[in-house]
C-alpha cells in the first residue's frame, strides 16, 4: 500500500488550462474515485500520477518519495487502460507474463531463443505467480486463449490479471469498465469492491459514471474544468454537496433545483410558502431537494402543486416527471407503484418537501448553512 500526494498540479496544452492547480491526498488502501463529466482533467490527473504525463508545475509523491521527474516504470503503480491494451497476438498467460519478464529478467534473458535457458528457473517462478493470479481472478481456464477469443469480461478479468501479477504498490484505472454492456458493468463492480477489500491495496479510479463511484468508492473526488471541488464519502457528496454544481452532477434523477427566497428572519419560502427551513443567508437562492425527499400531500399542505409530464416505471420505483403550476419549472418525484397508480393523467399534483433534507445554495452557488425552523424540530 502507498500513499500519494498530488500537490498543486497544473497542467495546460499549448496555451489552454486542464488542471488548474489540483490538491489531493489518497490514504494507504483506499479506493478513490475521480469523477466529473468528459473534459474534466480527470484522466489527465491519472496519467501524470502514473508518470505517462508530466505536470506543468506541482509535484506527486508516493510513500514520501517526490516521483515527479521518475519514469513510469520505477513507480510501480498499475496501470488499467479503457480499451484493454492486450496484445492480440499473444495468450492470455504470455499478455500476464509480459510486464514480469520486463521487470524481473535482463536483456538477454528476454531473447527468444537463448532467453529461456539461461531463465528457466526464474520462468517457472514468473508462471507460478501468473497462475496464482489467474486463480484469484477465476480466469486460469483462459490462459492459453488470445484475447480475440474471450468476452468483453474476460478481457477485463485480463487486463486487471496483468495488473496484479505485478504486486503494485497502487492500481491506478481509466474508465476501465465502459465498454461493458449495462449488466456486465453492474457486475464487475460488484467484483472489482471484492478485488480491493481481498488485495488492501490502493486503487484511483477514473469515471464520468456517477454510479460506478457511488457504489465502489471509499471517497469520491469530484472534478469540473480542471478543478478538484469536493471529497468525500459516497454519502457526503450525495447529501451534502458543497456547491451546486456538485449536487447536479451527483445523483440519477438529478435534483430538483427550485427558486426560493429567505426573509429578513432567516426563514425560506419556496413559491410563497414557508418550507420549514432557517437559512444564515438573505435574498434570492437555490433551493434543492432530491426526488425521494419530495412526496405528495394535501392542497392545503403544499408547497407547491403541477401535473405530470412523464412517468418512468422502473418496477420497483416510478419518477413522475411534473410540471410546476408556475410554467417554468420541472421537477421528478420518486414514488412507490402504489402511490403513483393513484394519480392520473391530467390530475393536480400537490407536492411537500422534506425540511430536514432541503439543500440552499447563495448567489455564488455555495451552500448555506440551513436548519430546521423550530417548528419542523423533532421532540427529543
Amino acid at each position: 500500500m502507498a500513499r500519494i500526494i498530488l500537490r498543486d498540479i497544473a497542467k495546460t496544452f499549448g496555451t489552454t488550462p486542464i488542471l488548474n492547480g489540483v490538491s489531493l491526498d489518497i490514504e494507504p488502501g483506499e479506493f478513490l474515485t475521480l469523477v466529473g463529466p468528459s473534459g474534466c482533467g480527470k484522466s489527465t490527473l491519472l496519467r501524470i500520477l502514473s508518470g505517462l504525463e508530466e505536470p506543468t508545475s506541482g509535484t506527486v509523491e508516493i510513500d514520501g518519495k517526490d516521483v515527479t521527474k521518475t519514469r513510469p516504470s520505477l513507480r510501480n503503480l498499475a496501470m488499467v487502460f479503457q480499451s484493454y491494451a492486450l496484445y492480440p497476438h499473444l495468450t492470455v498467460a504470455e499478455n500476464m507474463l509480459t510486464p514480469l519478464k520486463m521487470r524481473d529478467l535482463d536483456r538477454m534473458e528476454r531473447l527468444p531463443l537463448v532467453g529461456p535457458l539461461l531463465s528457466r528457473s526464474k520462468r517457472r517462478d514468473l508462471m507460478d505467480q501468473v497462475s496464482a493470479t489467474a486463480n484469484t481472478l477465476r480466469i486460469s481456464d483462459l490462459l492459453s486463449r488470445k484475447p480475440g477469443q474471450l468476452s468483453g469480461g474476460q478481457r477485463q478479468r485480463v487486463a486487471l490479471g496483468r495488473a496484479m501479477v505485478r504486486r503494485p504498490v497502487a492500481f491506478l484505472m481509466d474508465e476501465p469498465l465502459s465498454n461493458l454492456d449495462a449488466a456486465l458493468r453492474v457486475h464487475m463492480r460488484a467484483e472489482l469492491s471484492a478485488l480491493h477489500k481481498m488485495l488492501n491495496t490502493t486503487f484511483v479510479y477514473v469515471t464520468h459514471d456517477q454510479a460506478e463511484a457511488l457504489t465502489m468508492s471509499s471517497r469520491i473526488a469530484v472534478m469540473m474544468g480542471g478543478d478538484l471541488l469536493q471529497v468525500g464519502t459516497s454519502d457526503q457528496v450525495y447529501s451534502q454537496p458543497t456547491n451546486l454544481k456538485v449536487a447536479e452532477f451527483i445523483g440519477s434523477p438529478k435534483i430538483n433545483i427550485l427558486p426560493g427566497e429567505v426573509g429578513k428572519t432567516g426563514t425560506l419560502t419556496v413559491f410563497g410558502q414557508e418550507v420549514g427551513v432557517s437559512c444564515v443567508t438573505h435574498g434570492p437562492v437555490s433551493v434543492g431537494i432530491r426526488s425521494e425527499h419530495l412526496a405528495l400531500t394535501s392542497p392545503q399542505q403544499a408547497v407547491f402543486s403541477g401535473t405530470e409530464t412523464y412517468r418512468e416505471n422502473l418496477g420497483s420505483d416510478v419518477f413522475v416527471h411534473v410540471a410546476v403550476s408556475d410554467g417554468q419549472h420541472r421537477v421528478v418525484l420518486r414514488l412507490s407503484p402504489a402511490q403513483a397508480s393513484s394519480i392520473r393523467s391530467g390530475d393536480a399534483i400537490h407536492i411537500a418537501m422534506d425540511p430536514a433534507h432541503v439543500l440552499v445554495f447563495d448567489k455564488h452557488e455555495n451552500r448555506s448553512s440551513a436548519t430546521l425552523a423550530r417548528s419542523h424540530e423533532v421532540p427529543a
